[in-house]
């Protein structure tokens, strides 16, 4: 091992590149979960993602939330994460069955691609969790280990694939204009989540909110992750709450971060980053980690993300980047359709700015999820064409791979590997039928939308011409 950070471990190859240890650990994580069974995952045992506002829990971003009962919160507030329904997906898994929730690392798999079961599972690895999660079975009671909650749905942006039970700014949209008419489609009809016990409750006195705070200090010593997403997380009193809590209560092994759009209003930013400082300054935790949401770049960014000014946003994450030193950041790209123009010079300025930032310790980071919802944003759609800035930037990444001489600045073998992963998945053909529906719903979606919010994706997209124009042509 050589030039080892904690988190970025490396080995030195024999041309001076350099092996992620990260990669080689998440290929020994999938064989360690297959030796249980061949479809076990820590994440629903010791991976919790809650949002509060609905009442709604799940062991990672991938499976769709389900309720909380509250009748199951009335008995324990650690329903929040040990549903009755999570433990049924428990007992499937520990089957050697494949609960049908989590068919997106399933059809990954099925290509013959690491999914995000190692990924997810590392987050909570520990040479005892396995075994722990052996030991309590699909009927336990585990605590987590890795806990993101969204506190409230406030939120300054109204992003093209978000919706309003996740934004205020969505909610009043809807509320003014109505739903969007797609077809047969009402999209974002919040009479959906009145029928679906999706309203959400941003009341202090919301019950799965005081279940929280009965339950967080219950298993705070437990967590070794803590993360805040939304909404705008900077815009909830809890998030600041939390942070008091931190500074009372030090922990040296927590990663504590948040899901931010770095653009809040009314000097939220100033106040998050002095309460940083005081967390970093007593040595509270071990590290913060920043997750910065940004799908594009410039203007093309500001439109997928209505609310955004990419000015603001970049002299921002600069003032966080240049303060601090127990901390870093992630560019999170939702990898949609309208992410492709932009692709190579996003990729381009996260290597500047590892190059003009990055010292003696790995600041910036990047994770490229795949947008799967809504169907018409999914990158399944483009065409060869337009999936060319991912085979671009796969070869960018590979000249400017991380060796011994730049350090910090290159890009990593498992950040390839996920383009590679990403590239195959939005390649996949895509039933016929489905297709022409998802291109006409684009068409007539973002048509109102431009409609509603004054904008243009012809004149903000140009390279997207053609596939507009193809996509309006299943609308006669």
């Amino acid at each position: 091992m050589s030039d080892d950070i904690k988190g970025d471990e490396v080995e030195k190859n024999s041309d001076g590149t350099l092996k992620s240890v990260y990669f080689d650990n998440t290929k020994n994580m999938l064989q360690k979960l297959n030796e249980v069974s061949p479809s076990f995952c820590l994440a629903k045992w010791f991976n919790v993602s809650i949002h509060i506002p609905t009442g709604r829990t799940h062991s990672c971003y991938h499976p769709p939330t389900h309720k909380v009962p509250r009748d199951e919160l009335i008995i324990a507030s650690d329903a929040l994460h040990n549903t009755k329904h999570k433990k049924e997906q428990r007992r499937q898994m520990l089957a050697g069955e494949r609960p049908a929730e989590c068919s997106f690392c399933w059809d990954i798999e099925k290509q013959g691609n690491i999914s995000d079961r190692p990924y997810r599972s590392l987050d909570v690895y520990s040479e005892e969790a396995i075994q722990e999660a052996k030991q309590r079975g699909w009927e336990g009671n585990p605590a987590p280990k890795y806990l993101e909650v969204n506190f409230n749905q406030a939120c300054n942006f109204k992003c093209s694939y978000c919706s309003p039970h996740l934004s205020t700014e969505w909610h009043k949209e809807i509320k003014k204009h109505g739903a969007y008419k797609l077809g047969t489609i009402s999209h974002n009809d919040i009479t959906w989540m009145e029928r679906d016990d999706m309203m959400p409750n941003n009341s202090p006195d919301n019950p799965y909110l005081l279940a929280f705070w009965d339950w967080f200090p219950k298993i705070y010593s437990n967590l070794n992750t803590f993360r805040m997403t939304g909404g705008e997380p900077l815009m909830d009193k809890n998030t600041f709450k939390i942070f008091d809590y931190v500074k009372n209560n030090p922990s040296n092994k927590l990663h504590l971060s948040i899901t931010s759009n770095c653009c809040p209003p009314k000097g939220q930013w100033q106040k998050f980053i002095d309460d940083l400082k005081d967390i970093t300054d007593k040595r509270a935790i071990d590290h913060f980690m920043l997750f910065c949401s940004l799908d594009s770049w410039g203007p093309q960014a500001e439109y997928i993300r209505t609310g955004m000014n990419f000015d603001v946003l970049e002299k921002n994450i600069r003032q966080y980047l240049s303060e601090g030193d127990m901390h870093s950041l992630t560019f999170i790209i939702t990898c949609n359709i309208l992410s492709l123009p932009g692709w190579m010079t996003y990729f381009e300025n996260i290597y500047k700015l590892r190059c003009e930032m990055n010292t003696d310790r790995q600041l910036i980071w990047l994770d490229t999820p795949m947008l799967t919802d809504p169907k018409w944003m999914s990158m399944k759609l483009a065409t060869p064409e337009m999936l060319q800035p991912l085979l671009d930037s796969i070869v960018f990444m590979e000249e400017r791979k991380e060796t011994v001489n730049n350090r910090f600045k290159g890009f990593k073998d498992h950040q390839i590997d996920k383009v590679k992963r990403l590239y195959d998945w939005a390649s996949e053909p895509m039933d016929p039928e489905k297709e022409k529906l998802y291109k006409k719903t684009f068409s007539l979606y973002f048509k109102e939308q431009d409609r509603r919010r004054g904008t243009n994706i012809k004149e903000v997209f140009p390279e997207l011409k053609s596939f507009i124009e193809d996509c309006e042509s299943y609308e006669k």
